[in-house]
């Protein structure tokens, strides 16, 4: 596979993009107190936009770079276990669904968000031994199934309104 000096600087930019996505909307205050965790996930807009425009090798590695420094550099080193696992789910879902041609990017944006959430809720049982983080699944996904739909959008009306000369690198 030969790797293109544009694919490797675009891939850096979405990276970057994702990263400032990522840091900004955790300085944002909780969307809902209760739940201080739950975030929209714009940062993941771009890493679906990135499987789009650049391939799946290319969108995990935006995933996997926005995974473990956004949690370093906003001083929650813990949170890059949840990150991670969820990132890396959530794109390779999003790059299983997009090469598949069957559904819309709003879809794509639920199913990749539900698998973000249950990965992410599945890795905290593990951490705590417990199944009691369980209970918070059924708001999760729901926020989660929106918050997919807004992310799953975005790219939606970016690749619609972006000219053909800047997807297909």
């Amino acid at each position: 596979m030969k790797i293109s000096a544009k694919k490797i600087a675009v891939t850096a930019l979405l990276t970057a993009l994702s990263m400032l996505l990522g840091i900004v909307e955790s300085l944002l205050p909780p969307i809902i107190p209760a739940l201080p965790f739950v975030r929209i996930g714009l940062g993941n807009a771009v890493i679906g936009f990135a499987v789009i425009v650049l391939g799946t090798p290319y969108a995990l590695t935006v995933s996997l770079i926005k995974s473990v420094t956004v949690p370093l550099i906003v001083g929650n080193p813990v949170m890059a276990i949840y990150s991670l696992t969820g990132g890396l789910i959530s794109a390779v879902v999003t790059a299983v669904l997009i090469n598949a041609e069957k559904l819309s990017l709003p879809v794509i944006g639920i199913i990749s968000s539900i698998a973000h959430n249950l990965s992410q809720i599945t890795v905290a049982a593990i951490m705590t031994s417990t199944a009691a983080v369980f209970s918070l699944a059924v708001p999760l996904l729901l926020f989660g199934a929106a918050a997919g739909f807004g992310t799953g959008t975005i790219q939606f009306l970016l690749i619609k309104t972006l000219p053909e000369k800047y997807l297909h690198l």
